[in-house]
């Protein structure tokens, strides 16, 4: 189901993302060349309506992630989840000094299009 929109919504009080666990990120390219960006995140609570997610971003604009072997990966602490514009954004490890995107928000992806899938 596409959540562009309501993304901000959906994850919250129980089916938040904070303390969950990223399983995994692909990256592919669809049938036009286009970039998606699917990662699997599991480890919601026992309330939550999820137990595996799988967040389908299309109509990508930026991403960044960063990975260290010094740190385990990967346990999401904090979000941000924003709707900007006509687009999505969400940072795992964001600045949590500024509630807007902010160039010092970390593992973060910009895109016009978020799908959940529930596994």
């Amino acid at each position: 189901m596409e959540i562009t929109t309501t993304a901000c919504n959906v994850f919250i009080k129980e089916n938040s993302l904070v303390s969950t666990k990223i399983e995994e990120i692909n990256l592919n390219k669809d049938e036009l060349g286009e970039l998606k960006i699917s990662i699997t995140i599991s480890g919601f609570s026992r309330k939550s309506d999820y137990s595996k997610i799988n967040l389908l971003f299309s109509d990508i604009i930026e991403f960044k992630f960063y990975y260290t072997h010094i740190y385990n990966f990967y346990n999401v602490e904090n979000v941000k989840l924003l709707h900007i514009d006509d687009c999505i954004y969400l940072s795992f490890d964001p600045d949590i000094s500024d509630d807007k995107k902010s160039d010092d928000d970390s593992d973060f992806i910009l895109a016009k299009k978020l799908e959940l899938f529930i596994k």
